[in-house]
């Protein structure tokens, strides 16, 4: 049985052709520009991204040289287009990094009361998700918002090219904070109390489950004689969770990427009783909750290192061979645990974090003339792992345990990176062989959905592989336990610098 698989990144598309045991027959990238048209906009080109990927499977079709038995998706969060009555875009798809709604927030927040919002969807009051993004069009493009017949994800327009369906897949739904999680519904209550139309929400589906057949003129042009079913799969970092195997209590899933999350598996949906909304609650698959943390700063930290101040790093790799990161990391690992005494606040995207995240930035803490480039490199690393135990004690206050995690990603193949997670975190990092845990998560959900086999967490914990395991160095761990705290202390302190920082104007040229 072949799955013709795809992942729609924020800036790439991938492509495969995956057989049940997880061989990949075809895989390519592809970069998908994000376009920025206006003052903090960042949207897709749903056209563009259509053409893209049939260009994609029709190559993947003819190349691999099997008969493909489905289509299945795996996909970015938060993404927003709308589309007419006839199915036309009325607007871009606006992804994750569109900050044109925090405009809104407040005014939003005003008539809606975040805690009890949160406590409905699992949702944290963030500008990301596209209740937001919608009430955002509904007060400041109130034309195209009249003008919508329906608002879909990234996923969901590819599934209407392909199929003629308009779906809302619930993983999706569930990071939408349009969803009511207890009755997994779209939240009417919410909806009305903003002025939102209900009837421009899909229907909602299960990522595992056959939503349609490809159209026959779509079949014919990626070279396919006959229809196939569609699955929508699930949004990327549970297809992440599912192809790591990571679907037990006490095993978190994670991926090191331009982002980063830390999630751990639950048969209900939970919330941060403290009352701080420090993590998000999104749902999988099969009744499986996935409460945790996805964080905006992680490897894109090292590409604007390299990009700034690894010119020689790069044009040794174009010589060489050797990856630009491995010879960036390489430097790192000069450098002591603790980068004596730096401290790396990596917000350079704004974070996740209710209180202050759309106003948060990157602050290097500690800087003494006899700190290096090394240092410097290796407190970047670190960040990002006291950014990840930041939800792993939220979880754990919330009696969510994470005794382990599961990881891929590009910034999984960093040995040091990852033990430097291990002895933040103070457990096992298991790095997952998988040449690409998304498309192998989703083509589980297909095979699912195809009744191969009879549910996904058996089938995808069988089939994960442990190729290396990272364990917590004793050494290293009161350093780690100090740093950690300083870098809470920092959090807790720079607040109020943040706001007024945000409210000031600045030049970028």
């Amino acid at each position: 049985m072949y799955f013709l698989a795809t992942d729609v990144g924020t800036t790439t598309l991938k492509v495969s052709v995956i057989d049940e045991k997880s061989n990949f027959l075809f895989y390519k990238t592809v970069e998908i520009p994000v376009l920025r048209a206006e003052h903090h906009a960042a949207e897709h080109d749903p056209e563009f991204l259509l053409r893209v990927f049939l260009e994609l499977a029709r190559e993947a079709v003819s190349s691999s040289k099997v008969k493909i038995d489905a289509l299945v998706f795996s996909g970015y969060l938060f993404g927003l287009v709308g589309i007419d009555p006839q199915g036309e875009p009325l607007t871009g798809i606006l992804t994750w990094l569109d900050r044109r709604p925090v405009e809104i927030l407040g005014e939003m927040y005003s008539k809606v009361q975040p805690p009890l919002v949160y406590e409905k969807t699992g949702c944290p009051p963030l500008y990301i998700y596209q209740l937001a993004k919608i009430y955002w069009l509904y007060r400041r493009k109130p034309e195209i918002y009249r003008r919508t017949a329906y608002f879909v994800d990234v996923r969901g327009y590819l599934i209407y090219r392909l199929t003629g369906k308009v779906v809302f897949e619930k993983s999706s739904a569930s990071g939408s904070q349009l969803l009511n999680m207890a009755a997994m519904e779209w939240d009417s209550e919410l909806l009305e109390e903003l002025g939102l139309d209900e009837s421009k929400l899909p229907e909602l589906v299960e990522g595992d489950r056959v939503v349609g057949e490809l159209k026959p003129e779509v079949a014919r042009l990626i070279g396919l004689e006959h229809s196939v079913p569609v699955i929508p799969g699930i949004f990327d970092g549970g297809s992440v969770a599912v192809g790591e195997g990571a679907l037990s209590n006490g095993a978190g899933s994670s991926h090191l990427s331009t982002s980063t999350m830390l999630r751990v598996a639950t048969h209900t949906p939970i919330v941060d009783k403290v009352g701080k909304m420090r993590f998000q609650t999104y749902y999988a698959c099969e009744g499986i909750w996935l409460p945790g943390g996805a964080l905006n700063n992680a490897g894109i930290l090292l590409k604007w290192f390299r990009d700034n101040f690894a010119q020689l790093e790069r044009i040794v790799s174009e010589e060489t061979g050797i990856n630009v990161y491995d010879l960036i990391t390489l430097e790192a690992s000069e450098a002591p645990a603790g980068a004596g005494g730096l401290v790396f606040i990596p917000y350079i995207l704004g974070e996740r974090i209710p209180e202050f995240g759309n106003e948060a930035s990157g602050v290097l803490f500690g800087l003494r003339e006899y700190h290096t480039r090394a240092h410097v490199v290796r407190s970047l690393l670190e960040g990002v792992a006291y950014n990840l135990k930041l939800v792993k004690e939220a979880l754990a206050e919330n009696s969510l345990h994470v005794r382990e995690v599961r990881i891929t990603g590009g910034g999984a193949g960093s040995d040091l990176w990852l033990q430097i997670i291990a002895d933040v975190l103070e457990v096992p990092i298991h790095r997952i062989q998988a040449k690409d845990a998304a498309l192998w998560g989703a083509t589980i959900l297909g095979m699912k959905a195809l009744g191969q086999i009879r549910d996904v967490k058996t089938f995808a914990q069988s089939k994960a592989v442990i190729a290396k395991t990272f364990v917590p160095n004793e050494k290293n761990i009161n350093t780690y336990r100090g740093a950690y705290n300083l870098f809470k202390l920092l959090l807790e302190r720079i607040k109020p610098v943040y706001l007024y920082h945000a409210s000031q104007s600045y030049s970028t040229i």
